[in-house]
């Protein structure tokens, strides 16, 4: 396109971006409006798990952790995003304003997809546990198998669990989870 067809058709997106967002913002309920936005929030930027290991702290956010499950690694570099993971957040963010926005009863749904999310997310680290109970098990075998060797890797995974610390974007965010699902059944339950 050249300029003055560029600008026309920027100057068409503004005009009907505006009046679409003018339009979402008068029929998105107030309170999921603020309930998405500390989702979001509790989600990104606050720290769910921190891990005390030899001295230094690790604070992870729950995004992180997704990244994690897409195979990401814990010191933060940015070269792996979180994947289909990043999806789900993302729905799981913007669901619970579809009812608002859809007429729609499937639209209803929404309010359950930040739990879905936490399900998706606590069995993928229950997966990630379980790995790591493995490969400390699979340590102990190859030092022997006496009862030295079983209690050092019990020792371990011990000392693993003990230097985790939940954050607030834990419980922020779990209570919002939580929240939605609550409003979602009653909203269910009235309009059936």
């Amino acid at each position: 396109m050249q300029g003055k067809a560029l600008r026309d058709v920027l100057i068409q997106a503004k005009t009907h971006g505006a009046r679409w967002a003018a339009t979402a913002a008068q029929r998105v309920n107030r309170g999921d409006a603020a309930g998405a936005l500390l989702f979001l929030l509790a989600t990104t930027a606050l720290a769910v798990i921190t891990v005390r290991i030899m001295g230094s702290n690790a604070s992870l956010s729950f995004y992180d952790l997704l990244r994690l499950q897409n195979g990401g690694d814990v010191r933060g570099s940015q070269s792996t995003g979180a994947g289909i993971y990043a999806l789900l957040w993302l729905l799981a963010v913007i669901g619970p304003l579809l009812p608002s926005l859809m007429p729609q009863r499937a639209a209803r749904l929404g309010y359950f997809l930040p739990l879905a999310l936490w399900g998706i997310a606590l069995a993928g680290v229950a997966s990630q546990v379980r790995e790591l109970m493995n490969a400390t098990r699979q340590f102990a075998g190859f030092m022997g198998n006496s009862s030295a060797s079983r209690n050092m890797a019990g020792d371990m995974a011990s000392s693993l669990w003990s230097s985790l610390s939940f954050g607030f974007g834990f419980y922020l965010s779990l209570a919002i989870a939580v929240a939605f699902t609550v409003r979602g059944i009653a909203v269910l339950r009235r309009r059936a």
